[in-house]
């Protein structure tokens, strides 16, 4: 509008419009200076021209202290820098996280620059940079405290000496009509990187919203929420509106998280600061809130909360299968035990052997505790994944229906990196689950090959479960697809997890025509070097027989146990001895390595726990090698995911074997280490 226009109109007129546009201004002033965030407007040549008194709060300014010229004491030199690039380019920054200088109170502050149009219509650019504070610091005693009532200053801030007048002060405009700088109070909250809102007491109807919150919470300019509440989660709207009601009685701002939702369904989380308006009757009429996007950072909040209830849960069900497998090491040994005295035809073996067969089943609910937190592969060496394949095909040959026909086609060596016993269960645990799917039979072929610098193990199958995405579930193997056996699916579950640590990948193609296959792939490995054969040398003399005489009956050899459950440590030390071995106990640690000192024969091999009160097992074992070198140690536990015992990293001659075990297959680990 023209002056020229306004000439046609009559004085009232006239009269009314400035008025109308002198009380918008005013309106837009007070929303900009009750803001909690800081607001600083820099020219090209970043002279302040215009900032609210959240500015000056967060670096501690009287309302004396010029701007001008303060640029570097308050900023460090990288965001000056960056106001520069965003005064270039055009282009806006946001979330640089930087702190004030010391004597300006050095607090913690989250900075947006975005690039505005010049107040005067100028080619001249402009930056607004928006200024969080994350860390508040509470100002010296001088500093001014904010007024209740914002001054109707241009600026919307105190009211600045004569030198900051001179200084910061846009230029004036030569009559309210053409006051266009005033009015851009309106373009500022529109272009903020976050939700600026300004609603009426008590009731917080929304009066005023700007684009980015419209924009972030979808609503349309035609259907905006009637009250501000509305657009907060149900579940968060009590919580919400107590905040909002004390800080609407105490006059003080206020901060809350809390969810918001979106027009067309889902919500998104802000962190919301709140500051009330009072009248000059000291009564508070409007409220304003100031409100940024904090959705990234709470579902990385979320999900480092749910792995480390994930942890707890499988340090829980570690815990409880330890326990439960020391228990059950004691009613299937004793069990064992008194069936090993009682007579074929004795009554009670009936009963005896039902008490075992329990703890068998007891100890397969144990198994499933640990395979949810048996996730870590052994360490990967180079073996040859046909043989292995071979291995396995042999040992499920006598186990499959009928109706199903096993073919391994791996005849020439695939070397891979892989650890052995964790390759045969994850190609077992494919297998059994191809003889599942093909619920009216056929032929499983199993084999190896190597393709682009990698050892392959495919499977091939007629059977058919849902295609890939079913596939994926498996691989998860949280909730167990229908009618798929448990087991299997933590089998697969935890042969995926180990071809990934091993640093290889498994894929499956399926389709109701084609069937399905799946392929291991893991990283290639070495062949072993060729062995050197050695010729015997050849000697012209005859061989001297002599008779030599009878070997003196060799001394019993000495075994330390040292196991913390009492029953556990009777029963194994009343075995060994039948056995005819010397044997020594301990019920901890210090007991076993006082032991070991002071026994004065040779101490043959320890057996003991990895997890015991005050020392572990492995920490033990350390110490009993500086005693005496050399000495083998068999390892038992109701559970471990310690990696370095999992993947054999302990010392020369030691083994480890999981409780719950037979006392036959303890007898069997014994004699292998010490005949090793």
């Amino acid at each position: 509008m023209d002056r020229s226009d306004l000439e046609q109109w009559k004085p009232k007129e006239v009269a009314r419009l400035l008025a109308l546009v002198e009380a918008e201004r005013r309106y837009y002033q007070e929303i900009v200076a009750g803001l909690p965030v800081g607001l600083l407007v820099l020219s090209s040549d970043l002279s302040v021209l215009s900032s609210n008194f959240a500015v000056r709060r967060i670096f501690q300014l009287r309302s004396g202290d010029p701007l001008r010229g303060r640029l570097d004491a308050l900023f460090p030199q990288d965001v000056l820098d960056k106001v520069q690039i965003v005064l270039a380019s055009g282009v806006a920054q946001g979330g640089i996280v930087a702190t004030a200088r010391p004597e300006h109170g050095g607090a913690t502050m989250r900075i947006s620059i975005q690039p505005i149009r010049s107040w005067d219509y100028t080619e001249e650019p402009e930056a607004l940079l928006t200024i969080e504070e994350v860390s508040a610091v509470a100002p010296p005693a001088e500093t001014a405290a904010p007024s209740p009532e914002p001054e109707p200053a241009p600026v919307a801030e105190p009211e600045p000496s004569a030198e900051e007048s001179a200084v910061e002060a846009p230029v004036e405009a030569p009559s309210p009509a053409e006051n266009i700088p005033e009015l851009s109070a309106v373009e500022l909250l529109q272009g903020l990187d976050a939700i600026v809102w300004a609603a009426s007491l008590p009731t917080f109807g929304l009066l005023f919203v700007n684009a980015t919150g419209k924009q972030l919470l979808g609503w349309s300019a035609e259907n905006p929420p009637a009250a501000w509440l509305d657009r907060v989660h149900p579940e968060d709207r009590e919580h919400v509106a107590r905040e909002y009601a004390a800080t609407v009685e105490e006059g003080l701002p206020v901060t809350v998280e809390f969810r918001a939702l979106k027009a067309g369904g889902g919500f998104v989380w802000l962190r919301e600061t709140v500051r009330p308006l009072t009248d000059e009757g000291g009564i508070a009429r409007h409220a304003v809130g100031f409100a940024i996007d904090i959705t990234q950072r709470c579902r990385e909040e979320e999900a480092r909360l749910q792995a480390a209830r994930a942890d707890a849960l499988m340090r829980l069900c570690s815990r409880l299968a330890h326990d439960m497998n020391n228990q059950l090491m004691i009613v299937s040994g004793y069990g064992e035990e008194i069936l090993n005295t009682l007579d074929q035809p004795d009554q009670l073996r009936a009963s005896v052997d039902e008490v075992r067969r329990a703890g068998e089943r007891l100890s397969a609910i144990s198994e499933q505790l640990l395979e949810f937190t048996r996730r870590k592969a052994e360490e990967a060496v180079s073996l040859d994944a046909s043989a292995v394949v071979r291995e396995v095909a042999a040992a499920l040959a006598g186990t499959l229906p009928e109706s199903t026909v096993l073919k391994a086609s791996a005849d020439e060596a695939v070397y891979v990196m892989a650890a052995h016993e964790q390759l045969s269960q994850s190609l077992h645990a494919f297998l059994e689950h191809a003889v599942h799917a093909m619920h009216q039979g056929g032929e499983i072929l199993v084999a190896t090959t190597c393709a682009d610098g990698m050892g392959v193990i495919a499977i091939r199958h007629s059977g058919f479960e849902g295609g890939v995405d079913v596939w994926q579930g498996l691989f998860e193997g949280i909730l167990p697809p229908k009618d798929s056996p448990a087991g299997l699916v933590h089998g697969i579950s935890r042969a995926w997890t180990w071809v990934q640590q091993w640093g290889g990948v498994i894929d499956v193609e399926a389709s109701p025509e084609a069937g399905t296959t799946v392929a291991i792939r893991l990283p290639a490995g070495e062949a072993p070097p060729a062995p050197v054969e050695e010729v015997p040398p050849v000697s012209e003399e005859e061989e001297v027989v002599t008779e030599e005489p009878p070997a003196p009956e060799p001394e019993p050899e000495t075994i330390l146990v040292v196991e913390d459950e009492t029953g556990i440590r009777a029963l194994v030390r009343k075995i060994l001895e039948r056995q005819g071995y010397r044997v020594l106990d301990a019920p901890q640690a210090d007991v076993a390595i006082r032991l070991c000192q002071e026994f004065a024969g040779t101490i043959h091999l320890v057996i003991t726990d990895v997890v015991m009160p005050e020392m572990g097992g492995r920490e033990m074992v350390e110490k009993l090698l500086e005693i005496r070198p050399g000495i083998r140690v068999v390892y038992v536990s109701g559970y471990t995911d310690d990696p370095q015992v999992r993947a054999a990293d302990i010392s020369q001659g030691s083994v480890f074997l999981q409780k719950p075990f037979t006392l036959g297959a303890l007898l069997d680990k014994v004699r292998e280490v010490l005949e090793a």
